[in-house]
């Protein structure tokens, strides 16, 4: 199956940008995907959201606090062909690489959609507490915008520097705990929220506390995200909606054709002479 050509070239990024997301457990960066290959990813992840359901929003009362967030799907490379060429494309997995300076496999993706005047906040959290991985420091997550997003449709936030509180318990999403009352040091960090046009992206490291708003808009937000987890990265042996007997052993690294190399061959021996 053809994709687009931008989706296999690298993207520009400069060591002030690298050495940004290193202090900061983030970054914002623009026009990623671009033309052609934002319409066919926005395409891809739309119709593979709408092919596996999309809840009514008048049973959204019956959902659980949750549920209630976004729509989520989980892992489409592997069950929607026009989804993986983008879930494994060298233009994301070197630029997350590059940023983490580790050659990086998937863990997964994630469709995130906030329906219309109803999809609620997402509290702040830190996700590696969720991911069953014994290794924690340099995960990370690329959100990429497939429409315009903003306050007012649930943009994304971050709390600068955060990535080096890696004791704090995991956040409950569907009953939330207070963050400053877990961790007092983080009262008096400034959020950086970031307001994007299509094809716009922020990574950000899975200990970066990260907050997305409601969706007060009256049409939905629409987000893919592509998790990623350092090559070498080993099971803990909490089962996971994406492990299973036969791609996770305990103590084991997370491998093989469920978790590929995305950070391409040629970069890999850059970083190892760098």
């Amino acid at each position: 199956m053809s994709h687009p050509e931008q989706i296999d070239q690298d993207y520009p990024l400069t060591q002030e940008q690298i050495d940004f997301y290193r202090k900061n457990g983030f970054i914002q960066l623009n026009d990623v995907v671009t033309g052609e290959a934002l319409a066919a990813l926005r395409e891809a992840v739309a119709a593979a959201v709408k092919d596996e359901g999309i809840p009514d929003n008048q049973a959204n009362k019956t959902r659980s606090s949750y549920e209630a967030l976004f729509i989520q799907k989980v892992n489409l490379w592997q069950r929607h062909a026009a989804v993986k060429p983008f879930s494994l494309c060298r233009r994301f997995g070197n630029l997350a690489a590059r940023l983490a300076g580790r050659p990086m496999r998937i863990w997964h993706d994630q469709a995130l959609f906030k329906e219309p005047e109803v999809g609620a906040r997402t509290p702040w959290h830190q996700d590696t507490h969720y991911w069953p991985h014994r290794e924690k420091k340099d995960q990370l997550s690329i959100w990429i915008a497939l429409k315009d997003v903003d306050t007012r449709n649930g943009c994304m936030s971050f709390l600068p520097g955060t990535h080096q509180y890696d004791k704090i318990p995991p956040i409950n999403l569907g009953n939330p705990q207070d963050i400053f009352e877990l961790e007092p040091r983080l009262k008096g960090i400034k959020p950086a929220t970031c307001p994007m046009k299509a094809g716009s992206v922020t990574f950000h490291n899975g200990l970066t506390f990260h907050y997305a708003g409601p969706n007060k808009s009256d049409s939905m937000r629409e987000a893919f995200a592509i998790l990623y987890m350092p090559d070498g990265t080993t099971f803990s042996g909490w089962r996971h909606v994406v492990t299973n007997d036969e791609n996770s052993k305990l103590n084991e690294p997370l491998c093989g054709k469920d978790f590929p190399m995305v950070s391409d061959a040629v970069f890999e021996e850059q970083m190892a002479t760098a």
